[in-house]
């Protein structure tokens, strides 16, 4: 019976480890918002963004899809790094990309898809803007979206979502061999004891 109470307590141990290292990941790791207030925000009548969503981490090129009611089907995706903004002037201070899209048509909401490259020398946070620009000059219907950008220099490509290393997992993987080594260990004892 003592066999057992170590075996049962050893498996909670570890299952309390596994646990611990599976948690998901804490705000601090999660993407900077960079994003000045919103000047101009979009109804969903004029704007929609569906890819990427808020906090994603994107590599370049990033795939930007939606809906959009634009003149002429015409609109801008700019991407705007710490302390980026729009002024009178146009897209300024750290103006990471600027680029004329186009939907598929011009006079009621229709999607767009397009790619967007761009270029950090290490990850970086981010606000993606999809607006339009009025005839007047203005800027209209703007969905931001924060982001990080991951690094475009050196390295092996990048896999899965990062939301780990392999580091950080293999400590898992070893609590989740003792939780079974323990398990298995358990049931030997019990068929022990079962014999005597």
């Amino acid at each position: 019976m003592k066999v057992f109470l170590l075996l049962l307590i050893a498996a909670v141990i570890s299952l309390a480890a596994f646990s611990h290292h599976n948690a998901p990941a804490t705000s601090a790791n999660q993407a900077a918002n960079v994003c000045a207030p919103n000047p101009a925000p979009a109804t969903p009548d004029q704007t929609q963004v569906d890819t990427p969503t808020a906090g994603d981490t994107v590599s370049s090129p990033v795939r930007v899809t939606g809906r959009i009611l634009a003149f002429e089907a015409t609109f801008r995706i700019t991407i705007f790094g710490p302390g980026g903004h729009y002024s009178a002037s146009g897209a300024t201070g750290n103006t990471i990309i600027d680029v004329t899209a186009m939907s598929a048509d011009g006079t009621m909401l229709s999607p767009f898809d397009a790619q967007i490259p761009f270029s950090v020398s290490a990850d970086t946070p981010a606000c993606l803007w999809v607006y339009e620009i009025t005839g007047r000059g203005d800027i209209a219907g703007v969905v931001q979206v924060p982001l990080t950008l991951r690094s475009t220099t050196g390295g092996l490509p990048q896999t899965g979502d990062g939301s780990q290393s392999d580091s950080a997992s293999w400590p898992a993987a070893v609590s989740l061999a003792g939780l079974l080594l323990a398990l298995s260990g358990a049931t030997v004892a019990i068929a022990a004891a079962r014999r005597r």
